[in-house]
C-alpha cells in the first residue's frame, strides 16, 4: 500500500510532531507499505533553514526506508510577526501539494494538525488521487492559538480556520485524536463520531530503553537535587511559572534547576531568569531527542506546567510521557487530562495551573522523600510501558490504514479492478 503523509515538521526537526510520526512511519515501512513524507526544508523551530537545506527548493530523500519529499516554503521565526507566521503557515501548503504529487498514486493521505492549513493539500490530493483521507488532531486551532492570545474569536483567521475545520472533519474517512477530550470536542463540532479514534501521543520506548546517565553532564555537584524541564518553550507551557518556583527556591542550595529547549519564548525566558539573577537555573538549548533520555536521566524531578486557560485543560504535553519512560516523578501545573494521567499513572504530584507556591512545595516534598521519588519513577515507567509506547500508537495506526484499505486491494489492484 502506498501512504503519503502530510506534515509541516519532520525529523530531523525536533518537537512533539516529529517525534510522534517518526515511530509510525518506521512501523509503516516495517509493515511493507511504501511510506511517502511530504514536508519542507528543516527549519523548526528556530524558523531559519538548516544549512544543509538553504537555497534548496526540491529534494527527495530516504529516512527509516521512507521517501521524504521536501519542498522549500516561506520560514519565519516564530511568534516574531503573526502575518510573517500566517504567511508561512499558507505558503506551505503549496509546497506539500507540489510534494504529494511527486509521491504519485497513492492509498492513503495522512495529515497532521496543526497547522490546520495543510489538511487543505491533503483533500485536495485524496480527491485527486480517490484516496482515504486521516486526519490526526495533535492540537484544536483555532483554539490553541486564541487560549495563547494569538487572534480572538470573529477574527478573519479564526473564521478561515473554523471553516477549514468543518470541510476536513466532512471529508476525513478517519480523525485521530490525541486526547479523549479532543474526541468529544471534534464531536461536538459535527464530525460523525463512528469516524474519531484515540489515537494518543506516547514516549518512543526503542530510546528510552532503560535510560541511564551516561554523560554526567548536568549531574548535581554537593548532593543537589536536579529539577528538569525537557521540551519546546512556547506560549502555552507557561515556564514563568518555573521562573517563579526557581524564584522562591533560589536560597536553597540543594535544588538546582535545569531547563533542556528552545522556542519562541526561550531568549524572553533566559532574560526573565538573568532579569531576577537566578543561579540556580541553567539553560541547556534544544537537543535532539536521542540525547533526551540521557539527559533526563541525570535529573531527580521533572517538571512542567500550562498556562491557566481553560482550553488547555484538553491537552496532554508530550514531555509527560517522555518524564514517566525515563523513570523520574513529575510536578506538574496541569488540569484536566494531563492531571488525570499522572494520577492514574500515580507517576508523580499535580498542582494548580500557575501555582509557583504550590509546585515549591511539591519539589520539596519530593527531595525530602527520596523513596517516594523511586516509586513514583517506578509507577510511571510501568504506565508508560502498558498504555503509551509510540510503538504501541504507530502499530494502531496500522490497523487503521488496514481497515481503511485492506491489504489484498492496493492501489494498483484498485486500478486495474476499475480499468
Amino acid at each position: 500500500m502506498r501512504i503519503l503523509i502530510i506534515t509541516q515538521i519532520f525529523t530531523p526537526e525536533m518537537g512533539a510532531q516529529a517525534n510522534r510520526l517518526q515511530p509510525m512511519v518506521r512501523h509503516l515501512v516495517k509493515a511493507g507499505h511504501d511510506v511517502f513524507v511530504a514536508t519542507g526544508m528543516p527549519n523548526y523551530p528556530s524558523g531559519v533553514v538548516a544549512d544543509a537545506y538553504r537555497g534548496v527548493r526540491f529534494v527527495r530523500e530516504t529516512v527509516d526506508g521512507a521517501t521524504v519529499l521536501r519542498s522549500a516554503y516561506f520560514t519565519t521565526p516564530r511568534n516574531k510577526s503573526k502575518w510573517a507566521q500566517l504567511r508561512s503557515y499558507l505558503s506551505f501548503v503549496p509546497a506539500a501539494f507540489h510534494s504529494g504529487l511527486k509521491a504519485g498514486p497513492i492509498d492513503i493521505v495522512f495529515v497532521t494538525s496543526p497547522p490546520i492549513f495543510p489538511a487543505v493539500a491533503a483533500m485536495l490530493l485524496a480527491k485527486i488521487r480517490r484516496s482515504k483521507l486521516i486526519f490526526d488532531v495533535r492540537d484544536l486551532w483555532p483554539d490553541e492559538i486564541m487560549a495563547c492570545g494569538a487572534a480572538r474569536e470573529g477574527s478573519m483567521g479564526v473564521l478561515l480556520i473554523r471553516l477549514i475545520e468543518r470541510i476536513v472533519y466532512k471529508s476525513a474517512d478517519r480523525i485521530c485524536c490525541t486526547t479523549r477530550a479532543f474526541m468529544e470536542l471534534v464531536a461536538q463540532r459535527g464530525a460523525n463520531m463512528s469516524k474519531i479514534v484515540f489515537l494518543p501521543n506516547g514516549a518512543d520506548l526503542s530510546i528510552f530503553n532503560s535510560p541511564v546517565d551516561d554523560g554526567a553532564e548536568y549531574r548535581r555537584a554537593n548532593n543537589q537535587l536536579v529539577v528538569m524541564y525537557s521540551g519546546l518553550i512556547g506560549i502555552k507551557h507557561g515556564l514563568e511559572t518555573i521562573m517563579d518556583v526557581a524564584g522562591l527556591l533560589k536560597n536553597d542550595p540543594s535544588i538546582k534547576f535545569i531547563i533542556v529547549g528552545t522556542g519562541p519564548r526561550a531568549e524572553a525566558i533566559q532574560q526573565l531568569a538573568a532579569d531576577r539573577c537566578l543561579t540556580n537555573v541553567q539553560f541547556a538549548g534544544g537537543r535532539p531527542v536521542t540525547e533526551i533520555p540521557s539527559l533526563l536521566a541525570q535529573s531527580d524531578i521533572c517538571v512542567t506546567c500550562l498556562l491557566t486557560e481553560p482550553y488547555l485543560r484538553n491537552i496532554v504535553p508530550a514531555k509527560i510521557y517522555e518524564y514517566m519512560a525515563a523513570g523520574k516523578p513529575i510536578v506538574a501545573g496541569v488540569a484536566g487530562e494531563a492531571d488525570r494521567i499522572i494520577h492514574d499513572a500515580q507517576a508523580g504530584i499535580v498542582t494548580l495551573p500557575g501555582d509557583a507556591a504550590e509546585m515549591a512545595q511539591a519539589i520539596l516534598t519530593l527531595r525530602d522523600h527520596p523513596d517516594l521519588r523511586e516509586q513514583l519513577g517506578r509507577n510511571g515507567r510501568l504506565y508508560v510501558e502498558e498504555n503509551y509506547s509510540r510503538e504501541k500508537t504507530a502499530a494502531q495506526l496500522g490497523l487503521i490504514v488496514d481497515e481503511l484499505c485492506p491489504p489484498q486491494a492496493p492501489h494498483q489492484l484498485k486500478r486495474r479492478l476499475a480499468a
